[in-house]
């Protein structure tokens, strides 16, 4: 667990007033009795009111839909996004130089770009006010539903030649899952989207969701360099359900230090989130190979662990045991069996914090497969890519990593036992004497360094991230930023594999933005089990 100035002409403020009151959503009991005067003649009249009632769309201030006109990128991100239930994202770092943060669509877009249900015209522009063509809604919409596709495409329309290589993928799933249809065998790919298209087809997707709830995932925070109050106040504006505050350590002798405070347990219980206290052996090595191979003294810390949950009536521990001896790998192992025997009489779970895979003496300790089968989860610390003090300088967890890291334990791991940990911080890169230095950065800090360093950002698609360079006294640096956008990405990527939730190091400063990211993978998630295509 390593570690504008703007200027606006009243005729430019005044349009994007209209297109504002054109998209954003009303609250239903509003939506449900303003008059839309113009959708009578409309094909589309029962799904344009049905949308309004949902809160997807409404009329302008007149009372006017305009179900004719074509609809623009912007606003059928927008909808789409209240369709499925995605918030808007105040991201920090703006995606596209074209939807500049007081855009009315900016929250919208900025959501979307960090689930990867739009990628934009390009690297850096997203062209919100163009018309939307019909085979650029097959792809927005298959994306957003999670669609694979395989690279055959069936396509029984007249025009299928007309049709972009990079979209015929999509519009053939488009096709089959009847979300889009065609007229008369073609399916004029490169015709404008109307807003009545749009509606009916929101409406079919909408009408496919089955409103069950589905289980809500694990969101552990870690606890670290904060006052218990400084984290249930950041824990607070966050998605996390389950905390981890690091109240439990190994000590030398082999006892087991405590310092625990009731108070969080009482606080989360009456939020109806769960505690899984962190018990750590502090990078120990001797003490820990002398506690654990020794059955007595194994004996007696499984006990004290189990009188520790009963007496502060916690949900469950979380092992956070590290640089071990790789010999100690089956006294770990059984330690791990012996404590989840005596917590799960309990009602108590165990979650074991593991590497990835290294096939090193780093990782050799960890029998994944074996202590899979005992604890209730194990948790992949899928950050330290780039560690300080290594040999180079990079990204802490960028999206392949990440994914090589989750596909290196899939069929080692059941499925819904692998929690994912994702890191909430990041380094400030420089060289110094021929050797790679680094200063770790809460994002918070990342944030106001690049904003204040006049430092060039840049997207990297294929690490999934942002990076920052600048000039300090004459001194190059880079940090590789973690933030909505990336950690989106993450989530969205983690969740094509059987996970059971994620772990965040460490919740220690306030990241709205990035929960907000959180709460639509979930959302996006949890649509796509729902949906019946």
């Amino acid at each position: 667990m390593r570690k504008t100035n703007v200027h606006m002409t009243c005729l430019s403020f005044l349009w994007i007033v209209s297109l504002l009151f054109l998209t954003v959503a009303v609250p239903a009991s509003t939506a449900k009795t303003m008059p839309l005067r113009d959708i009578s003649d409309s094909y589309a009249e029962e799904q344009i009111l049905s949308l309004v009632q949902a809160g997807v769309i409404v009329g302008d201030p007149d009372g006017y839909f305009h179900p004719h006109q074509p609809v623009k990128r912007a606003e059928f991100v927008a909808m789409l996004n209240r369709t499925l239930g995605i918030r808007p994202v105040s991201s920090q770092i703006q995606a596209y130089s074209d939807v500049p943060k007081y855009a009315w669509a900016y929250g919208d877009v900025q959501a979307s770009a960090a689930l990867g249900i739009v990628n934009g015209t390009s690297v850096t522009t997203f062209a919100p006010n163009r018309t939307l063509t019909r085979q650029e809604a097959a792809v927005i919409i298959m994306r957003a539903l999670g669609t694979k596709p395989n690279g055959t495409a069936s396509l029984p329309v007249a025009d299928s030649s007309r049709i972009s290589a990079w979209a015929k993928p999509y519009v053939s799933e488009a096709l089959k899952t009847e979300l889009l249809v065609g007229y008369a065998g073609y399916f004029r790919p490169t015709d404008p989207l109307s807003r009545e298209e749009t509606a009916v087809i929101l409406h079919r997707v909408l009408t496919r969701l089955d409103k069950q709830p589905a289980k809500p995932p694990v969101v552990l925070g870690w606890q670290y360099l904060t006052t218990t109050q400084e984290f249930l106040q950041l824990v607070n504006g966050s998605e996390v359900n389950t905390l981890s505050p690091r109240w439990f350590f190994l000590d030398p002798d082999g006892s087991v230090s405590d310092s625990a405070e009731p108070a969080l347990v009482q606080w989360a219980h009456e939020k109806g989130k769960r505690v899984w206290a962190l018990f750590g052996n502090r990078f120990d090595a001797k003490a820990t190979h002398e506690a654990l191979s020794a059955p007595a003294k194994r004996d007696a810390i499984v006990d004290k662990l189990a009188a520790l949950v009963e007496k502060y009536q916690l949900d469950g521990i979380n092992v956070d045991f590290e640089s071990m001896y790789a010999d100690d790998r089956d006294v770990f192992t059984a330690f791990v069996r012996e404590l989840s025997a005596a917590l799960h009489a309990k009602g108590a779970v165990v979650s074991v914090d593991v590497p990835r895979d290294l096939r090193s003496d780093w990782s050799d300790p960890y029998d994944y497969a074996a202590l899979s089968q005992h604890a209730d989860y194990l948790v992949l610390m899928a950050y330290e890519e780039h560690w300080s003090g290594g040999p180079k300088a990079g990204s802490v967890s960028s999206l392949p990593w990440l994914a090589d890291s989750i596909s290196g334990l899939i069929g080692r791991v059941p499925a819904g036992k692998l929690i994912v940990g994702l890191p909430l911080y990041t380094r400030d890169w420089y060289q110094a004497n021929g050797k790679w230095l680094s200063t770790d950065l809460t994002i918070p800090e990342s944030y106001r360094l690049a904003a204040g360093s006049g430092a060039s950002v840049r997207w990297d698609s294929t690490l999934g991230q942002y990076r920052v360079s600048y000039r300090n006294n004459g001194v190059s640096h880079s940090i590789w930023l973690e933030e909505s956008r990336s950690i989106g990405r993450k989530l969205e990527t983690s969740l094509n594999w059987p996970v059971a939730g994620f772990a965040f190091w460490y919740v220690g400063a306030p990241v709205p933005d990035i929960w907000t990211a959180v709460s639509n993978a979930f959302t996006l998630q949890q649509v796509r089990e729902k949906v019946r295509l």
